[in-house]
């Protein structure tokens, strides 16, 4: 079962990313900001030490705070503007964002500042310069500092979005792969319960007691039969077939139960031919249902089971007038209705599903038609 990625960056990540990019943006400032001889180690390490260690451990804990805050906006911003629309980068959230982060650093910064000022006169006993000098100089200064810490900032938000989108498409890729394979599973349950020793027993005594009686029947039989195995291997990968194939298979699949059952059972089909050339089902779905019925049902000469196949909007039914047997018929084999409703509900998105039901007697099962585009994997035209 598919269980969604924690697309938050651990504590330690956290930390990682806030104290190593900190160290290159720190770096760079002691280069723009110090003149000569206090860009040298032994200056930046002796007795302006401590000045420079708390600059850097707060700004640190400022970026560290940073992406949780980004974290934080990102989530809000998927809650208010939909989680494809900041994937595409659609406007109105993207300029909200460049406001929320100006406002944002201004207060951040003017924190951290204040911050500043206060640990190194608690902590070093005397007040920062650089914040204390008003000439030119250091108001560039503290200036260019804000600015190279806003586009910081900036960088760690859209690295998160980079990383949280790289994260959605592997879940959705790893959704999509999942889906498959569930679907084929599936698929391959219900054909396997179709091909079964069952049917093929069933099929062999039928013709066994007809080869002697009718020469020109058992060769329809036959092959009809080659035709009906023919389509259960050729679709054992498809998702979907056509309406049209299926329901000459089904044809197939119905000469060869009334040659066994005689005029105790008849199929009609009123399903319009148009219809059934651009619209798809679940393979086997409908063999399924037809079994199902005769495994169910009583039937005889004088109450045939007469199953009909007709359209009604975009939905497939097949009725018949229900006669329940008080033992369902164990000949025939078993299979379970929810490999079929497993089947719909993997192949269409608007939570359509097959539906049954009995009313006034009358037994309708209901299958939703498929768009001939839901899915490329056809079958081949059935002969």
């Amino acid at each position: 079962m598919f269980t969604q990625m924690d697309i938050r960056l651990s504590l330690q990540d956290k930390l990682l990313l806030a104290f190593g990019l900190n160290a290159f943006i720190y770096g760079v400032i002691l280069y723009v900001n110090l003149e000569g001889a206090d860009r040298t180690l032994s200056a930046i390490f002796g007795h302006n030490f401590g000045v420079h260690a708390i600059d850097y451990f707060v700004g640190s804990l400022v970026v560290f705070g940073w992406i949780y805050l980004a974290e934080y906006l990102f989530k809000r911003f998927e809650v208010w503007f939909g989680e494809e629309n900041i994937r595409k980068g659609s406007l109105i959230p993207t300029l909200l964002a460049v406001v929320m982060f100006i406002i944002l650093n201004l207060a951040v910064n003017y924190g951290t500042v204040m911050l500043i000022y206060w640990l190194e006169i608690s902590v070093l006993h005397r007040p920062p310069d650089n914040i204390l000098l008003t000439d030119p100089y250091s108001l560039m200064s503290l200036r260019f500092s804000y600015a190279i810490y806003v586009i910081m900032e900036l960088f760690v938000y859209y690295l998160l979005i980079h990383r949280r989108i790289r994260q959605r498409m592997s879940e959705a890729a790893i959704r999509a792969e999942t889906a498959k394979r569930e679907r084929l599973e599936t698929q391959y349950a219900l054909l396997r319960s179709r091909v079964n020793p069952h049917f093929l027993f069933n099929s062999l005594s039928t013709l066994a007691s007809l080869v002697h009686v009718d020469g020109e029947k058992s060769e329809q039989f036959i092959d009809r039969l080659s035709a009906a195995y023919r389509y259960m291997l050729e679709n054992r990968e498809s998702s979907t077939v056509l309406l049209k194939n299926e329901l000459q298979f089904l044809q197939s699949y119905a000469f060869l139960l009334e040659t066994r059952y005689g005029n105790k059972f008849r199929l009609e089909n009123k399903v319009p031919s148009k219809v059934a050339a651009r619209t798809c089902v679940v393979p086997l779905a409908l063999q399924a249902i037809v079994d199902d019925a005769l495994k169910t049902n009583r039937f005889s000469a004088q109450s045939p089971l007469v199953i009909v196949l007709s359209l009604e909007t975009d939905e497939l039914l097949l009725q018949y007038h229900s006669q329940p047997r008080t033992v369902p018929d164990r000949s025939i084999g078993d299979w379970d209705w929810r490999l079929l409703e497993q089947c719909y509900s993997l192949l269409l998105p608007d939570h359509r599903s097959v539906r049954r039901r009995t009313k006034n007697g009358l037994f309708t099962v209901r299958l939703p038609l498929i768009a001939h585009s839901v899915t490329s994997n056809h079958s081949a035209t059935y002969g």
